[in-house]
């Protein structure tokens, strides 16, 4: 019997709004000015602490049109009244802008449900809730107590409120506008009625202009086809693959959305393989940063399935290729910026921790090394994968350059593919996984799929053996190629065409899957536009993993690099 924890599937996708910025993530409604939940991440927790409402926050109004501003901030109007939510780029609260297309008053109510702490499931955390108004600052403060304060919002408004009933349950009515809420977080009632009133002083159109133009430099430097995908795409990764906790770190996560199934964790694979290079491209200051934390706090367990936000294992089980995202995400940084002494001694000691980390597989006579899980996370039929040691394999070489003792790093990335092309094809082709000298699988994972072999560096697309292995994984032998309208790769984790199929076909090189490709992420609905863990063939909707941010960024990282040639 084979252990799996396979993805949940989803008979009818939920339909959601994300946004916010590295300080804050929202819910919204994808159909009325209405916020579900508002959160924050939190290392002292070790996961997402959110404001949970029934809504949390809503406009009162009928007939409401929805739309994206820079393909991020919602809009909603009606013929009354149009209503803009914005998190403030480097600010921790948001702002909702009110204004009037006719006169007439103004209603925003809420009813808070309670407070909630997510990594994996969310747990309803046991608080009391306090309400209260500060004289000192003009704000109102909600605030969540266990014991202490958890997490407090406090709330401002220009103009204030000509009616405001103020609780758990609260409305706030205007006889006319504009009007501009602020709402700000800490963790406790001082930061959080003074944060609001900060939001207050710098007023709604500096806190638009500073974000917007935030927006457009995060996806400036795109040249590529559908350049509205792309920033989509790289927008979502960028807000919600990472975040800056309340404790003021840079964390990773495979995403903050509640509608991910294992949202408010970290995984190496796809902070630093899938995240990291479209992170790197978009804004490289910011990636400096999340590079020297993941190395910090998270390398001491490297391979780990998946992590605490605080850095030990939350789901332990070894997994070679997330070891190698962190030599191989280090390698990517400083090819793109530039030799960097000084991050390279910082970041030695962690990474010589990894090396010794993987040290520990390696097979007892050949240059080959052992996963206790696959990309998917699952356990393997065999110890010794392809993909993964391929993985590996490259990861050694692009270090190599950088170390200062690179001719072993060289001389095993070279014994390395020796071995694999000795050990691990079977009639012309790569297999999946292998136990050497014995049984071999013929499969393929589109989370570590073998279509990305050339794209790594390990092999040339002339390659016969490649190229045997690609026909097969994108043809109608593969028992988890799928045809139909919008038709792709899965696995047995997911038994849809995948999300990460499609950037495989991408970077693949191939002109015709990636052509395919990119057809299915201009017309297939996906998840609300974004790409998904898998889909269906037939109609295109989400089946499994949405919200997911990690996959958002190594789709906008594929459509970049396709156009680059970069690695």
């Amino acid at each position: 019997m084979t252990l799996m924890t396979p993805a949940p599937i989803l008979e009818v996708p939920l339909a959601h709004r994300p946004t916010g910025n590295l300080e804050v993530h929202l819910e919204a409604s994808p159909v009325a000015p209405s916020v579900l939940r508002l959160g924050v991440a939190s290392l002292a927790l070790n996961g997402l602490l959110d404001w949970v409402g029934e809504p949390l926050l809503e406009v009162f109004g009928q007939g409401w049109r929805a739309s994206l501003l820079s393909d991020w901030i919602p809009v909603w109007e009606n013929a009354h009244l149009t209503a803009t939510l914005l998190a403030p780029f480097g600010e921790r609260g948001l702002a909702l802008r009110l204004e009037p297309r006719m006169p007439g008053p103004i209603q925003v109510a809420g009813n808070l449900a309670y407070l909630g702490l997510r990594r994996f499931r969310e747990e309803k955390l046991e608080a009391t809730f306090h309400a209260s108004h500060d004289t000192w600052t003009g704000s109102y403060v909600l605030e969540a107590r266990s014991g202490r304060t958890l997490l407090a919002l406090g709330w401002q408004a220009d103009p204030a409120p000509s009616k405001a009933q103020w609780g758990e349950r609260f409305v706030l009515e205007w006889e006319g506008g504009p009007v501009t809420l602020y709402l700000g977080l800490a963790p406790e009632a001082d930061g959080a009625r003074t944060t609001a009133l900060h939001l207050r002083r710098l007023g709604w159109e500096a806190l638009l202009s500073k974000t917007q133009h935030k927006l457009a430099l995060l996806t400036s430097g795109y040249s590529g086809p559908l350049p509205q995908v792309y920033r989509r795409h790289l927008i979502f990764s960028y807000f919600y693959a990472q975040a800056e906790a309340l404790e003021g770190e840079a964390v990773l996560l495979t995403s903050r959305s509640p509608h991910y199934y294992v949202s408010g964790a970290y995984w190496a694979r796809d902070a630093l393989l899938w995240f990291f290079p479209a992170l790197l491209k978009a804004d490289p200051s910011r990636a400096r940063e999340v590079l020297r934390a993941a190395f910090r706090r998270y390398a001491r367990w490297p391979g780990e399935h998946a992590q605490y936000l605080g850095g030990p294992p939350l789901y332990p089980g070894f997994e070679l290729d997330q070891a190698a995202a962190y030599p191989l995400a280090l390698a990517r940084y400083l090819e793109a910026t530039g030799p960097n002494p000084e991050l390279l001694a910082e970041l030695r000691e962690p990474l010589e921790g990894v090396l010794a980390r993987v040290a520990e597989e390696k097979h007892p006579s050949l240059s080959l090394y052992r996963t206790f899980l696959s990309p998917t996370d699952d356990p393997v039929p065999e110890p010794y994968l392809t993909y993964d040691n391929a993985l590996w394999c490259v990861a050694l070489e692009r270090l190599a350059s950088l170390w200062p003792k690179p001719e072993a790093l060289r001389q095993e990335a070279r014994a390395l593919r020796e071995t694999l092309y000795r050990q691990a094809v079977r009639n012309g082709r790569f297999v999946f996984s292998l136990e050497p000298g014995s049984r071999h699988t013929f499969a393929d994972e589109p989370a570590g799929s073998l279509l990305l072999l050339p794209h790594l560096g390990f092999c040339s697309r002339q390659d016969p053996v490649w190229q045997a292995t690609a026909l097969w994984v994108l043809g109608e032998d593969n028992p988890h190629h799928y045809k139909g309208p919008f038709p792709g790769e899965g696995s047995a984790h997911f038994p849809f065409p995948s999300g990460f199929g499609l950037a495989n076909r991408i970077l693949s090189g191939l002109m015709r899957p990636a052509e395919e490709a990119l057809r299915v992420l201009e017309q297939a609905p996906l998840d609300q536009g974004y790409a998904c863990e898998s889909f269906d063939p037939q109609s295109g909707q989400a089946r499994t993993g949405i919200g997911f941010a990690a996959l958002a960024g190594f789709i906008a990282y594929a459509m970049a690099a396709s156009k680059e040639g970069s690695r």
